[in-house]
């Protein structure tokens, strides 16, 4: 994992069509959540054609729509999914700021499936943490390595 600090959440979603084939309206649809707030932090989800912006704890809850979009491409190859964990840190202009941490797709969707088994107040403690470890346990990256990720999902 790595972490893009100070950067314009916005612009850094709006990226990924130069790199990754995505439906542009799809793209549009997660932006104007985004610049909607109530939250300080999401998931994003990109492969192929298809992207979406989820409220973490909805990801981590078994059965529900976000959890199996999470869980969809597991065992699937070819496209790279693109998997970010997003912290709104202030807003500057009417933009959302903040941290971009790149996931390693796999890595996340098994933590999704063995956690979205325990109860209700586990699953509050492990996203508890893992949100810790996202905003400070994490190398920090440039502009160009988020790009490469962005073009491979590595």
């Amino acid at each position: 994992m790595k972490k893009l600090l100070h950067a314009d959440l916005t612009a850094i979603l709006s990226l990924i069509p130069m790199y990754q084939p995505i439906d542009a309206e799809s793209l549009e649809l997660d932006l104007i959540k985004l610049r909607a707030g109530g939250q300080t932090d999401y998931l994003f989800l990109a492969r192929r054609e298809e992207c979406r912006l989820f409220d973490p704890p909805r990801v981590y809850e078994p059965g529900s729509y976000e959890n199996l979009c999470w869980l969809a491409y597991r065992a699937r190859g070819g496209w790279p999914v693109l998997a970010l964990f997003l912290h709104v840190e202030k807003w500057m202009g009417g933009r959302p700021c903040g941290s971009v941490t790149l996931l390693d797709y796999q890595r996340s969707a098994h933590d999704v499936e063995m956690f979205s088994a325990f109860p209700q107040p586990q699953r509050t403690r492990h996203l508890k943490l893992l949100t810790r470890r996202y905003l400070q346990k994490v190398r920090y990256c440039s502009i160009l390595e988020v790009i490469q990720y962005l073009k491979t999902g590595r």
